[in-house]
């Protein structure tokens, strides 16, 4: 990797070199700077995770490209070695091997960390950021390896599997300069992916798709009458109500924010009640916890005292039948609360 330099230029013409910061201060401002300006690693990225979990261990950063693609971030505070190589393929195939639905649980459940945005509901979040693309938009992942600097042996690998292998893995270099009291920061591409000819933006489904697919989860649950029975009881008590279909199910919304959700399985109807619904009302869900089924997102939560933690209440026909006036005074309880606070 070649040195990078800087030199200042007066009005004279005359050149002043500047001297590289020392590394141990570049290192300790260049993850913190990268959260907080985001653009520094690609042009309109949005970040939405960081130390994020995975089988290898916590991957530095993962976010949203502008075709809506997910991108990891492997971060090195000091030269990047040929084991970072190894590291951010590592994370990024475990992240691959889940399943679209699986890993926007994933990353809504691990969001919210060090300064990175907390998201209830990363399709609904997904959607009215990528002009309503659908999660399969996520892939393939792109892979940013970050450092100080990279040795011969780790550009020349990510160079071979950036031009020989299709994988999309780029590797950017940060170098810091002190000038007039201030610490410059040169960004410098090493390797960038081979980019594939055509658009990668994929065509998003239109309104009518997305409710034909909703229809057929329906029909394959065999739950049609339960799941017509849970919408009209949101019809009736949620009035101005928009709603949205998903891959999950159907998004019920205030203000284009997901305040409920209804999904079909095989043989029953899950009501989804997120955090800001639960928040408006926490006393009138205490009593539905007990008597009804339920698993909370992200799993083993605590159901009420943990803000975040959506509650999914879960019916057979039969277990609709039997708490359905529970549900309708909650969702009654629900509204009253979102009007009662102004919104």
């Amino acid at each position: 990797m070649d040195e990078v330099k800087i030199w200042a230029l007066d009005g004279d013409s005359k050149v002043t070199p500047l001297a590289s910061k020392d590394q141990t201060d570049t290192e300790s401002l260049l993850e913190e700077t990268l959260v907080r300006n985001p653009d520094l690693l690609i042009p309109g990225l949005r970040l939405v995770g960081r130390q994020t979990p995975t089988d290898g261990g916590p991957l530095d950063l993962l976010g949203v490209d502008e075709d809506g693609r997910l991108v990891v971030f492997e971060l090195k505070r000091g030269m990047l070695s040929r084991d970072a190589v190894a590291q951010i393929i590592d994370y990024a195939s475990d992240l691959d091997a889940k399943t679209d639905v699986a890993l926007a649980e994933h990353i809504a459940a691990n969001s919210g960390v060090g300064g990175i945005e907390g998201i209830e509901d990363f399709e609904e979040w997904y959607g009215e950021n990528t002009d309503g693309q659908s999660l399969d938009s996520l892939r393939p992942l792109r892979l940013f390896l970050i450092g100080l600097g990279a040795d011969e042996r780790t550009e020349r690998m990510v160079r071979f599997l950036a031009a020989n292998t299709g994988m999309d893995i780029s590797l950017l270099t940060f170098h810091g300069f002190a000038y007039d009291g201030k610490t410059l920061l040169a960004r410098q591409v090493e390797v960038e992916a081979v980019a594939e000819p055509g658009p990668r933006r994929r065509r998003r489904p239109t309104a009518e798709e997305r409710r034909e697919r909703l229809k057929k989860k329906i029909d394959d649950s065999g739950m049609s009458e339960t799941f017509g029975a849970v919408e009209r009881m949101f019809e009736t008590n949620w009035p101005g109500f928009r709603k949205y279909p998903t891959s999950l199910g159907l998004s019920i919304r205030f203000k284009n924010r997901s305040f409920s959700r209804i999904d079909p399985w095989k043989g029953g109807v899950t009501i989804v009640f997120f955090g800001r619904a639960k928040a408006l009302c926490l006393d009138e869900f205490r009593q539905p916890v007990e008597e009804i089924r339920y698993e909370t997102w992200p799993r083993n939560r605590e159901p009420l005292d943990d803000p975040r933690t959506e509650i999914q209440f879960q019916f057979t026909a039969e277990e609709w039948e039997q708490h359905r006036g529970s549900m309708y005074a909650l969702t009654k309880a629900v509204y009253q609360g979102w009007k009662n606070s102004g919104q």
